[in-house]
């Protein structure tokens, strides 16, 4: 255990000392929320909904599906997606991290 901890620690040394030398600003973020992964709040339900109440002969058969349904998506909802992660981001730096309620940001699901 000592050892991996040890690895652990250098190699987060490493990456300090590259990015300052580098001069890479490291910005604080939140911990991980769903509300803020487009995947979480965007993709998942749209393959969710295109996969449902369906039969797959093979994992290929859902692969190929699942693709052709993301390829259905318009673009303009993709663009509209990360136009209201932006704001749940602006919200978010806003309430420093707290939670908050609602707004969708205009998200279309």
């Amino acid at each position: 255990m000592q050892k991996c901890s040890q690895r652990s620690s250098l190699k987060n040394k490493s990456k300090e000392v590259f990015l300052a030398t580098k001069q890479i600003t490291v910005l604080e973020h939140p911990a991980y929320s769903p509300d803020l992964a487009p995947s979480d709040f965007f993709l998942f339900p749209k393959i969710k909904e295109m996969l449902k109440g369906r039969r797959f002969d093979d994992i290929d058969d859902i692969g190929s599906n699942t693709m052709a349904g993301l390829k259905a998506i318009p673009q303009n909802l993709f663009q509209n997606c990360f136009e209201g992660w932006t704001r749940r981001w602006h919200r978010c730096l806003a309430s420093q991290g707290e939670y908050f309620e609602g707004d969708h940001g205009g998200i279309q699901q």
